[in-house]
């Protein structure tokens, strides 16, 4: 073998080992973490073993002694190595230290990429070895100084690379024997803690055993704030941090299901279609512009350097070339690189695109959430589902930060990268990589350390916001008792907290900023000294210098960008997360295919067999059976939980049954469309919801084709018209949010004349006048004899006397049908009905002497349950002469009391015709 052939071969092995090692960890590494074998890295050894991560170290420092070995012969002798001599050691120390970095950092780890990089160093390292004994027993003399051919020096470098081989191979073998041997060296004794930290939180965040709420190192009242840990959420999540925990588990859950993260990102392809312009043309032509003017963006990235170069030169008569030109050129490109320039027509043109992908998202969310079953609006509060139509811009966020950002910065990073080590050789190239590997790593590793920082500051920020709020709200209360002091040390307490908090942060987050800056200039440094060395020596120009200047400022935006991207897409993921979970959301009340609007004969109701369960583990109905002719009412009473507003909810079809069916007319309710259903059904509920608006789009929500004049019919006969004009702006009174404005009687009468505008054919009252006043009730009620006069109707009642009318009354509990007929009828059988009655019309004050002393304070009522309650519950005379509903005197003395309720007051529920 020659020798120029010998130094063409170490030359490819030393740029080829560093490269091959480094793809082959860094495609390895990808794949473990994309299939999610990290996630299940209790299975294999920890990375922490203390004998693997010594050898790796060891196997380094056999490269740091080999560079210093290079120092030390060019200090001495003068002679200087080859580049690629230099390029491969720095290159394996970069790669290696990466590799044992991330070793004595991560906490769990896939084996495969280091043991692979061992095994090619295995590989390898003897070849080089070999190429070393060879160059040592036949050096080449006619180049002593360039060439690093000294035989003592070759002998020692091919010693150090048999060393680091038997280090390479202690390592594998350590592993497998390990592995093989199933030993558990998951523990890491040297960095376990003797004494593990106090858990003060429920959520696992750990903190300080002197720094619960009411210790004050300051000396505080610690009265106050001592008490105040009863009183503050300190002990709980925040909001905050059970919203990240709960999104963050349900990412970890569909990770698991889905198996890799390119199966997890495929669920959010359902996005697609709002983010991506489908079916217009027009805007899929703007964003392909969009791509030309970020590849135009790369392009002057790369020419306004160069030209700043170029002027350089140019003034200085390097070139020969007329400056003006030059200032020119230079001025061109910085106005296309602008603002003004090719940024401008970028952001015109995404505009449409970011705004079409906007609108659609949030409608299509806002649609799907609004086509979603009852089952899934009682589960989810309205803030959440709010919160998660607002996060569909993570989406977008992602995708600009990916394709509009991410791309052209690595776009840019590499062609800086190929064009410095072709302009200023391999050691510029390779300054360029180390810098940017040791800022990425660092800024990383500043920005994990950051995580309890920042959680303390999220953490104590709601604190004090609760305080703060609790004792406004609060207000009353807390003058009320006299604690207006104490809220003042507690709310302080909580914003010195709080300050404290944030301070820490931003300190340390000040510093880490600066180290950041310090790699970013020790880079800078090494490179402008490299280019001042080679303009020393007639190897590059004034202008190359200030090239490298300015593409150096270009490289600090992305290196930043870089650095925070997974923090970015992680948290724009845990968002993306919430609106993911609520579109892959089925609604379980579907129509069928083949469903036809239904066809009313008058209301029929027949309810065959139906059973009912909310979790699919207890049955809230049983085998309910029952049939409502037209235009008759029909009650349903009974204990709370037995299952009457369920029924209701059934023949709505906000739920499907579980067993049996619901018939109108002898229509299965699940064969007929939703709306068509809906439409012939007409509700009260027991707390009517209006929007925040008028009066009269409020009623005519019910038919939003309504003339002015139905509207006023409508509310005539809700018995509420006289009152509505009695408002300061009649019809056009705004009611506030949730109607907040208006009285409960006045906003049960609204829903009524709702009702009777929507003109159904079926209607169903729930709880209607249970919240408000007897005066109230009977206003009520006369709307509501308008309302169902002529219409089948179902009643949901706990007051009994509101049903007395009812054609049949339907006694529910435990989910079945206890008893039912007339309120005669049921009166008669003495059973559960009369037995609720009874407990409703009397009550027995129980009243002591003691009791008169202290004011005549009723200490307590007890439904009347002696033996003469059957002469009671019938309404006639009992042994002292007196009707039931009458005060009586009793034995001892007291009035006993009759019924509660206003016997002046008419009923709403009308027999049938």
């Amino acid at each position: 073998m020659t020798d120029g052939e010998l130094q063409k071969l170490q030359a490819t092995l030393h740029y080829v080992y560093p490269l091959v090692v480094f793809l082959y960890f860094a495609v390895t590494s990808a794949i473990a973490v994309c299939t999610l074998q990290t996630s299940d890295s209790a299975k294999l050894p920890h990375v922490r073993c203390k004998a693997i991560y010594y050898i790796l170290l060891a196997f380094i420092g056999t490269f740091v002694v080999q560079v210093i070995l290079k120092v030390v012969e060019i200090a001495v002798w003068g002679r200087w190595p080859s580049q690629d001599t230099i390029i491969g050691l720095l290159s394996c120390i970069l790669i290696f230290g990466t590799e044992q970095n991330s070793l004595g950092y991560e906490s769990g780890t896939v084996w495969y990429p280091y043991y692979g990089s061992w095994l090619i160093a295995l590989a390898l390292e003897p070849v080089n070895a070999v190429l070393l004994f060879i160059a040592a027993s036949d050096p080449l003399e006619t180049a002593p100084i360039a060439f690093d051919k000294s035989p003592l020096f070759l002998r020692l470098d091919a010693s150090i690379t048999i060393v680091r081989c038997i280090l390479a191979l202690t390592a594998v073998l350590v592993y497998f024997l390990w592995r093989e041997s199933g030993i558990d060296i998951d523990e890491d004794e040297e960095r376990a803690p003797l004494i593990p930290k106090p858990n003060g939180r429920l959520n696992g965040a750990h903190t300080s055993a002197d720094s619960g709420y009411g210790t004050n190192s300051e000396g505080t009242n610690t009265e106050a704030t001592n008490t105040e840990a009863a009183n503050s959420p300190k002990d709980v999540e925040s909001p905050w941090e059970r919203q990240q925990r709960i999104s963050r588990e349900k990412i970890e859950k569909r990770l698991k299901n889905e198996g890799s993260w390119i199966a997890y990102a495929k669920g959010f392809l359902i996005f697609f279609p709002y983010i991506w312009p489908v079916n217009n043309r027009r805007l899929q032509l703007y964003a392909a512009l969009v791509g030309l003017c970020l590849l135009a963006g790369n392009v002057l990235n790369f020419l306004i350097p160069r030209q700043y170069g170029a002027v350089m030169d140019s003034l200085s008569g390097v070139s020969g070339s007329n400056p003006w030109i030059q200032v020119a050129i230079f001025a061109g490109l910085r106005l296309l690189a602008s603002e003004a320039g090719i940024n401008l027509l970028r952001q015109m043109l995404w505009l449409p695109i970011e705004y079409y992908s906007e609108e659609a998202l949030t409608a299509a969310a806002y649609s799907h959430i609004m086509n979603l079953s009852s089952e899934f609006h009682d589960s989810k509060s309205s803030s959440d589902l709010i919160v998660a139509i607002s996060n569909g811009t993570s989406i977008s966020n992602m995708l600009d930060s990916i394709c509009f950002q991410a791309l052209p910065m690595l776009i840019d990073l590499v062609i800086a990268f190929t064009y410095l080590s072709t302009k200023f050789g391999p050691y510029e190239g390779f300054i360029t990589i180390a810098t940017g590997v040791a800022f990425i790593q660092t800024a990383t590793r500043i920005i994990a350390s950051f995580k309890e920082k920042r959680k303390k500051m999220v953490r104590t920020y709601f604190e004090e916001h609760y305080i703060r709020q609790a004792g406004i709200q609060g207000w009353q209360t807390v003058s009320a008792f006299n604690q207006v002091p104490y809220e003042e040390r507690r709310y302080g307490v909580a914003v010195n907290s709080q300050v404290s908090a944030a301070k820490e942060l931003y300190s340390s987050y000040f510093v880490g900023h600066a180290f950041q800056y310090l790699i970013l200039l020790a880079g800078l440094l090494a490179g402008a000294f490299l280019a001042v060395y080679q303009i020393t020596h007639g190897q590059a120009t004034a202008g190359d210098f200030v090239m490298l200047l300015t593409y150096w400022g270009q490289l600090t935006s992305p290196l930043r960008f870089f650095s925070q991207l997974g923090k970015n897409i992680s948290q724009d993921l845990v968002h993306a997360e919430r609106l993911l979970d609520v579109m892959t959301t089925k609604p379980t009340v579907v129509e069928k295919p083949n469903a036809r609007p239904l066809k009313l004969k008058g209301g029929k109701v027949e309810f065959r067999n139906v059973s009912f369960s909310y979790d699919k583990k207890k049955d809230i109905l049983k085998g309910v059976k029952v049939s409502v002719p037209s235009g008759t009412t029909v009650a349903f009473v009974g204990a709370t939980g037995a299952g009457k507003s369920t029924i209701l909810k059934l023949l709505d079809r906000f739920y499907d049954v579980t067993g049996g069916s619901i018939l109108i007319d002898g229509q299965d309710i699940r064969d007929v469309t939703i709306s068509s259903l809906r439409q012939a059904i007409g509700i009260v509920p027991q707390s009517p919801i209006l929007f925040d608006d008028t009066v009269m789009n409020n009623i005519r929500y019910a038919r939003l084709t309504a003339t002015d004049e139905e509207v006023y019919s409508a509310c005539k006969a809700a018995a509420i018209h006289d009152h509505i004009m009695g408002f300061t702006e009649g019809y056009s009174t705004r009611v506030g949010e949730r109607g907040v404005k208006l009285s409960g009687g006045e906003l049960q009468r609204i829903a009524i004349a709702r009702a009777i505008l929507k003109q159904p054919e079926i209607v169903l009252l729930d709880e209607a006048t249970s919240s408000v006043d007897t005066d109230t009730e009977q206003k009520i009620q006369e709307g509501l004899s308008a309302l169902c006069r002529g219409r089948t109707t179902f009643i949901v009642a706990h007051r009994l006397s509101t049903v007395m009318n009812a054609d049949t009354i339907f006694v529910v509990a435990n989910g079945e049908i206890a008893e039912q007929g007339s309120h005669e009828e049921l009166i008669a059988k003495n059973g559960k009905y009369a037995e609720l009655w009874s407990k409703q019309i009397f009550v027995k004050p129980k009243e002591s002497r003691e009791d008169k002393e202290n004011g005549g304070i009723i200490v307590s009522v007890t439904p009347q349950t002696d033996g003469s309650s059957d002469e009671r519950t019938n309404g006639v005379n009992t042994s002292n002469g007196k009707a039931n509903g009458q005060a009586v005197n009793t034995p001892n003395g007291h009035i006993k009391e009759g019924s509660k309720l206003n016997p002046g007051a008419p009923e709403f529920t009308p027999r049938s015709a």
